[in-house]
């Protein structure tokens, strides 16, 4: 993956390259791929001085898990360390207690610090045991974090092999006078406090029954699964073969109770689910459920005609395309942290609304989705707690659908058409569910606006951008994006008006004021063509007002002062002021604004300084040979020549 950029590599090119270097690491990751190459856990011997053996497999530790942290802690106070460890696979979580019978002398401490000169919990504090006719003590210091994702036990634990008599005990205080200790003695938890003097010795009991014994193993994947959505979403575009020609179905068709099932004729667990449901249709039709099997094999219509045969298969039946397959795949990968190839069978719930409620991966039993079918109806805050696998309390609020997941695979997979049709029917779907949140809804508007603004839809974005700012008034993105459009349209006032409402909301947005100054400076224009001086005036300062940095808006602004034929709006003085800024912003090396400049000076009846302003800005579109601006200067230089002799006779 790409390293950090950091200091002159932070660069466009080289960030965008750094995430999509993450990108691409977490889709490996999803896809059940393996940070250590699914290489087993290792654990080394120190044999004492350098020298180390592999104990791996001996000691149970070489799991296949793709592991992630490790944290040892004396957690049965039994004398010698245990570990937990936590992985990215299953099992997430594994604690190996240490049933070594070899007995060897230890001795634990647990510093408090006194809360002023050192930490309560004594982070940086060393400890250094004396034991009896040794010059060179153990020494143990006490971090805050061990390694990656790690903290260990606060417990300092010393291993003493066969020695039986410790000489001393001194404890290093961060920030304080070190303390020694004479008193401690072998295989013994003591508590240290900070300046009260002596060792307090804490009794424990050690306890073999907290945590059963269980044999180590690795976790075989399931064949099958039913994910329960805890909040539901829009079935994707689901497509079928008619007549050689792709179709969609009409979303219409597509809402509950309705099981929408993929299977192939040559997968016997797809047989003989549908065998099942044949035997069962008096009580799945009862439930008032239909079911929609659709073959996904390559000559679908042959395979039809074999579970016909074979089944009689009472509901309704058709042969999907591989766009539906991948569109359900993408749906199930949004879903679940593990993306997988969808399996056949495969089945989805959905409610009345055409909202997916249960996927199954594999085989479903009768009696389960009977069970489902039941619970459809059931309140979003109890349905949630189907949604997991075991019992607890809710801590938040429900959480809300979210079918950006679902489009972000779409896009990740360059199907954006595809995306933005999902995204569509989703809202379609989601203004006619009692109870939806509007914030959710402005959120699903606005990424449906801009993804129609990209394929240049914009009508139909604009329209998405104003139901979004119908449910949500307050945000700020969403008149920026409408503003932002309406000014591709040209309908400049139109996006003033939201671009403005988001300058209330977050005056200090750079980009904003740059779009806010263009806003302006084309409307001042269009006025000015209308022969609206004074709009476009005022207009022309607004834009500046938005933002200073609009030059082009200075620069009318100077031209339109100076000369129009409208004395109540003729400010040759004010146009001074500004043309004159302008050059000096620029340092006299923009040819336009110089030449703007000479105007000015000759409104001014300046005829000297504004022939001096034409002749540096000839000189400047030599370089580039603008024989047109040149010529166009020359022909007014004549005129402030004119203008200065006839000074001089008078």
């Amino acid at each position: 993956m790409s390293q950090s950029p950091i200091g002159k590599k932070i660069t466009p090119e080289n960030t965008d390259r750094y995430r999509q270097g993450w990108k691409a690491l977490n889709r490996l990751l999803h896809e059940d791929r393996s940070f250590s190459g699914f290489e087993r856990n290792c654990a080394y011997l120190n044999i004492k001085g350098n020298r180390f053996s592999d104990i791996s497999s001996a000691s149970g530790f070489d799991f296949l898990d793709d592991s992630r942290a490790l944290a040892y802690v004396d957690w049965d106070f039994d004398g010698d360390l245990d570990l937990w460890m936590t992985g990215r696979t299953a099992p997430r979580v594994r604690f190996l207690r240490n049933n070594s019978d070899r007995k060897h002398n230890w001795l634990a401490i647990k510093l408090v610090g006194n809360g002023t000169t050192t930490n309560r919990d004594a982070i940086g504090a060393k400890v250094s045991i004396y034991l009896e006719n040794q010059n060179i003590p153990l020494i143990r210091r006490l971090n805050a974090g061990d390694s990656f994702l790690s903290q260990s036990s606060q417990w300092l634990h010393f291993g003493l092999g066969q020695e039986e008599l410790i000489e001393k005990i001194i404890i290093d205080w961060p920030g304080d006078d070190p303390e020694e200790h004479s008193n401690a003695g072998i295989n013994q938890f003591y508590i240290a406090t900070q300046g009260v003097g002596g060792l307090k010795e804490r009794k424990t009991k050690s306890s073999n029954n907290e945590l059963p014994p269980s044999k180590p193993s690795n976790i075989a994947p399931d064949s099958t699964a039913r994910i329960v959505l805890s909040s539901r979403l829009s079935l994707p575009p689901i497509y079928i073969n008619s007549n050689g020609i792709e179709e969609e179905l009409d979303r219409e068709d597509l809402k509950g109770p309705l099981l929408l099932n993929l299977w192939t004729s040559w997968c016997a667990p797809c047989v003989a689910e549908l065998t099942e449901w044949t035997k069962s249709e008096s009580t799945i039709r009862e439930k008032g459920l239909r079911i929609l099997a659709l073959n996904v094999e390559e000559n679908a219509e042959s395979g039809i005609k074999k579970i016909r045969r074979k089944t009689n298969f009472p509901f309704e039946i058709k042969p999907g395309t591989t766009k539906t397959v991948r569109n359900l795949d993408f749906f199930q990968r949004s879903q679940l942290d593990r993306w997988l190839p969808m399996p056949v069978p495969s089945s989805f719930l959905i409610d009345k609304f055409g909202r997916v409620a249960v996927i199954y991966m594999g085989p479903v039993a009768i009696d389960q989705l009977m069970k489902d079918v039941e619970l459809l109806e059931t309140e979003p805050n109890i349905w949630r707690d189907f949604s997991v696998p075991f019992d607890g309390k809710w801590i938040g609020s429900h959480p809300s659908s979210d079918p950006l997941k679902v489009n972000s695979q779409f896009v990740d997979h360059n199907e954006i058409d595809e995306g933005l049709k999902y995204l569509e029917r989703h809202v379609s779907i989601v203004e006619k569910v009692p109870n939806e949140d509007p914030i959710d809804l402005a959120d699903i508007y606005l990424v449906v606006g801009v993804m129609l603004k990209e394929k240049q839809k914009l009508n139909k974005a604009i329209e998405i951008f104003k139901k979004a700012r119908k449910k949500n008034p307050d945000d700020f993105r969403i008149h920026y994006e409408l503003g932002n459009v309406l000014l591709i349209k040209n309908e400049l006032e139109a996006s003033i008006s939201s671009l403005n409402t988001a300058k209330k909301i977050n005056p200090n947005d750079e980009q904003l004021k740059r779009i806010l100054g263009n806003a302006h400076y084309k409307l001042a224009n269009s006025l000015l063509l209308k022969n609206d001086i004074s709009r476009a005036i005022s207009s022309y300062k607004n834009a500046l007002s938005s933002n200073p940095n609009q030059l082009s808006a200075a620069n009318r602004l100077a031209i339109t002062l100076a000369t129009t034929n409208d004395t109540k709006y003729q400010k040759p003085k004010e146009a001074l002021a500004v043309a004159t800024r302008l050059c000096q912003i620029t340092k006299n090396q923009n040819p336009d604004f110089l030449d703007t400049l000479s105007i000015v000076y000759a409104a001014n009846n300046n005829y000297q300084s504004a022939k001096q302003a034409s002749l540096k800005a000839i000189e400047l579109w030599k370089k580039n040979n603008n024989e047109k601006r040149i010529n166009a200067a020359l022909n007014r230089i004549k005129g402030f020549e004119s203008q200065i002799s006839e000074k001089q006779q008078k």
